[in-house]
């Protein structure tokens, strides 16, 4: 099982290495099976398609960066601002970092609607509303609908990453999606 468990993760591993060098449509399975020192067959018995391979390369960069959100939060002793600060940073330099899903991501594409996928997005938004309460609770932030804040957040640090301006550099797009969330839920407006 654990070598399985291996092949897998290194089919996972070239993939995402393809898929960031070149578009989606011009990956090949066959490509990633030889990259990854398997046959196509194997990589079909792990991956029915194309697409469930790359969707799977998503999810695991998903999981990846709500653990790095957790992480965060868990190692620093910060207030309610700068955990929001924080992670707003995590999720902005995810989106710019992980370049092999920006293609993807910036057309219309939704990620398959399964209860794993589900689970993902609402451990997304349950972060970013946990920190939005916690700075309710403290008389820092004013917020009637921290649920729905958590939504705005994450889409929009997606989108300035998707579509921010040719001269716009990672650390001013977090700096300014930070400041435009912490002005929006500052207690004095």
């Amino acid at each position: 099982m654990k070598e399985d468990s291996a092949k897998e993760q290194r089919i996972l591993d070239t993939a995402a290495e393809l898929f960031s060098r070149q578009p989606f449509h011009k990956v090949l399975l066959s490509d990633v099976a030889r990259a990854a020192a398997v046959g196509k067959g194997t990589l079909y018995l792990y991956f029915k398609s194309k697409d469930d391979l790359y969707f799977a390369v998503l999810f695991r960069e998903f999981s990846t960066l709500i653990d790095s959100m957790r992480r965060f939060l868990d190692e620093n002793a910060l207030g309610p601002g700068e955990q929001l600060a924080g992670v707003v940073r995590i999720l902005a330099e995810h989106f710019h970092t992980t370049s092999f899903n920006m293609e993807l991501l910036g057309s219309v594409i939704t990620c398959p609607v399964t209860d794993e996928w589900k689970q993902l997005r609402a451990d997304l938004w349950d972060l970013f509303a946990r920190i939005i309460r916690r700075g309710i609770d403290k008389g820092v932030f004013r917020d009637e609908a921290p649920d729905l804040t958590a939504r705005y957040i994450s889409g929009l640090v997606r989108a300035v990453c998707l579509f921010a301006p040719a001269n716009a550099d990672l650390d001013s797009v977090c700096r300014h999606a930070s400041g435009f969330v912490l002005r929006g839920l500052a207690l004095e407006r």
